[in-house]
């Protein structure tokens, strides 16, 4: 089974959504910098999938 790199991107956004909504919930302060941590990671490495897909040369190789 192969993913897109826009299937990944979705996914990863999608994680980070679903933290803030755990954010939301009120969690500790160790769990809400937790969760906050893991939210901006995901969202950063969201967007270096996005960039590299729409920065891509013809030559270029998709993410695998």
């Amino acid at each position: 089974m192969s993913v897109t790199d826009l299937e990944i991107y979705q996914r990863f956004m999608a994680m980070a959504d679903e933290l803030d909504l755990l954010m939301a919930s009120g969690p500790s302060l160790i769990g809400g910098t937790a969760l906050n941590t893991a939210g901006r990671s995901l969202r950063g490495m969201a967007s270096v999938i996005y960039e590299h897909s729409l920065s891509q040369d013809e030559g270029d190789q998709p993410l695998q």
